[in-house]
């Protein structure tokens, strides 16, 4: 495969695999509304589904990543690096934010509005009767968390740190380096 082929191939990787997380991440947060009631064990699993999202795409992506990045001595004379693999995880991270800040405004403000209207709510009060933030301070926010692009700016940082965080560890699993001993040296 020439080097045009491949980095198209490798762009398609990093949209799908922000598409997979968003998508993903989107499902597990549906699922958490849906079954808010429900408590005990349940509850603690739907906790670490969203972990597990972001582990299992950055890995299964991140090594379909490195496949399309062999070790080549003029371009990447080290194969898919762990800088490479943590740079393709934070851009995953970071595009995966769009999709899931989407779904979370769509779940906010569409499907139930009452539901989080009432928490966040809430929430303000106790900012202001505990005098973290004044009343219009309260409203300020509470109006920017009703727009769509302050409501994806701020889950496209979120999942910057959190995919940032993961990606650290992750990266070293998905990182392929070249083979520098060869398998039969000298016919042995």
């Amino acid at each position: 495969m020439d080097e045009k082929e491949r980095k198209k191939q490798y762009t398609a990787e990093v949209f799908t695999a922000a598409m997979v997380m968003g998508l993903g991440l989107f499902v597990v947060m549906f699922l958490q509304y849906l079954l808010r009631d429900a408590g005990g064990v349940l509850s603690l699993l739907l906790s670490f589904a969203t972990f597990a999202v972001v582990v299992a795409v950055l890995i299964i992506y991140g090594r379909r990543a490195a496949a399309l990045c062999p070790p080549d001595p003029q371009r990447r004379p080290n194969g898919f690096t762990y800088g490479r693999a943590f740079g393709f995880s934070v851009l995953v991270s970071l595009l995966s934010g769009i999709v899931y800040g989407a779904g979370y405004f769509l779940l906010t403000e569409v499907i139930d509005p009452q539901f989080y209207g009432s928490t966040i709510d809430q929430v303000a009060q106790l900012y202001v009767s505990s005098g973290l933030m004044t009343a219009e301070q309260v409203q300020a926010a509470v109006a920017l968390m009703h727009n769509l692009f302050v409501v994806i700016l701020a889950n496209m940082i979120a999942m910057l740190f959190q995919g940032g965080f993961v990606a650290l560890f992750t990266s070293a699993i998905v990182r392929h380096r070249p083979n520098n001993f060869p398998q039969n040296p000298q016919g042995l």
